[in-house]
């Protein structure tokens, strides 16, 4: 089964040269934070086989969901979720088989519960024959997922490009989209863009543009605010600087993209790294990857909604982080979970900061492998504990974290 790392161009631009331009980034600084005392985290059996790749986590009633994907024979795939119910795995359901099925490392599959009980799902599927050419089907269930039924394509456009990268968020008794979406990328010189749309019922409406130029291959990330919707993602300027943008909605409709801070990244290529977004109240919590002052960090920034003015630089990680950041927020804290370093062993690192912006732990939770067969690791609080997915050893892995009563 193929995978997508970057779309055409992109992939040219990662030369030799690229890939040894990252590692050398990477290793310039080795500064180590301070830590706090070491926390247990404990791995749990998952409904999730050998060869299982994608986990993501959701939202799913009083508990969540795991979604991955499974590689079965003659490159078929399906989309699998199971519901936690507090003490164990319900038995897992199938969203969709497709032999079409584009299975990627970073562009992976999600689940959400929408405000009326109703479920939506996503993966991708292949539009053509061609290489860089698939789309977003999206499945609906009014049963809790004991059956799936077929919306077709988020997008209105069919073209053989790419689109992938959603990330969803309830918006009132409905589901908003955001997603990457290469239309334009059909005609030379073409670049990716941030659309949106409303998932209502069985029907998907008010698709639009958000900004029309941003990084092809980094995964977004969204939260609903007080004030409306907010999305952030990996921007790209006309001369290749990779800063994290914004737009968010609020009465007087969607706002200009805007950068969460100038970091001033130049990178030629797709670092396939995108931001976390979460929010609780009236604060909103950012993390990235980012190379600044060729120094590689991961950041985390806090703010208060309705005046998007964000607060310090909350330095995480400045020692040779891989990133690849997610985010959750309760009314306590703020939880980061990325990829770093624990010595010379990459690992799996969680840092939790006060509302306050004051980083009150930080632990090292498990190794994990740095190149992308760990995927993207993906975090949610639920029962008093935080959880987090990634893959590990050719199969999905889910551990938790005790983080309150």
């Amino acid at each position: 089964m193929a995978e997508n790392f970057a779309n055409k161009k992109e992939m040219k631009d990662r030369s030799p040269f690229t890939f040894g331009l990252i590692a050398t980034l990477l290793a310039l600084n080795t500064t180590t934070l301070p830590r706090a005392n070491e926390l247990p985290f404990e791995l749990l059996k998952t409904p999730a086989t050998q060869g299982s790749m994608a986990p993501n986590l959701c939202s799913f009633g009083d508990h969540f969901a795991l979604s991955w994907i499974d590689r079965k024979s003659k490159g078929v795939a399906s989309v699998r979720v199971a519901g936690w119910n507090g003490n164990a795995f319900g038995e897992a359901s199938t969203v969709a088989t497709s032999k079409q099925m584009f299975a990627n490392w970073a562009d992976i599959p999600s689940v959400i519960e929408a405000p009326s009980g109703d479920l939506y799902a996503h993966w991708l599927d292949r539009i053509s024959g061609e290489t860089y050419a698939y789309g977003i089907r999206i499945v609906r269930s009014t049963d809790r997922g004991k059956s799936w039924n077929p919306m077709g394509w988020l997008h209105n456009d069919t073209s053989p490009t790419e689109h992938g990268f959603v990330s969803f968020i309830p918006e009132g008794k409905r589901v908003r989209a955001f997603w990457l979406d290469g239309r334009a990328m059909a005609k030379e010189g073409g670049k990716m863009m941030l659309r949106t749309a409303i998932l209502d019922g069985d029907k998907i409406k008010d698709e639009r543009v958000l900004d029309d130029d941003v990084c092809t291959c980094c995964p977004t990330s969204a939260a609903q605010m007080a004030t409306g919707p907010m999305v952030v993602y990996r921007d790209r300027s006309p001369k290749e600087i990779r800063d994290i943008g914004f737009t968010h909605r609020n009465d007087a409709g969607w706002s200009k993209p805007s950068t969460v801070h100038t970091d001033n990244w130049f990178f030629p290529g797709c670092p396939v790294n995108g931001p976390s977004i979460a929010s609780h109240g009236d604060l909103v919590a950012i993390s990235r990857f980012t190379v600044s002052n060729n120094k590689a960090q991961v950041i985390l920034r806090l703010s208060k909604t309705g005046k998007m003015k964000f607060g310090k630089e909350i330095v995480l990680d400045q020692d040779s982080p891989v990133g690849r950041c997610a985010t959750v927020f309760t009314k306590d804290a703020v939880f980061t979970v990325w990829i770093g370093h624990e010595g010379k062993q990459t690992a799996l690192q969680m840092a939790q900061v006060s509302p306050a912006g004051k980083i009150e732990r930080r632990t090292t939770l498990a190794p994990i492998d740095s190149n992308r067969s760990s995927g993207m690791p993906r975090a949610v609080v639920s029962g008093g504990y935080l959880w987090v997915t990634w893959t590990g050893e050719n199969r999905v892995r889910l551990g938790r974290l005790k983080i309150g009563a």
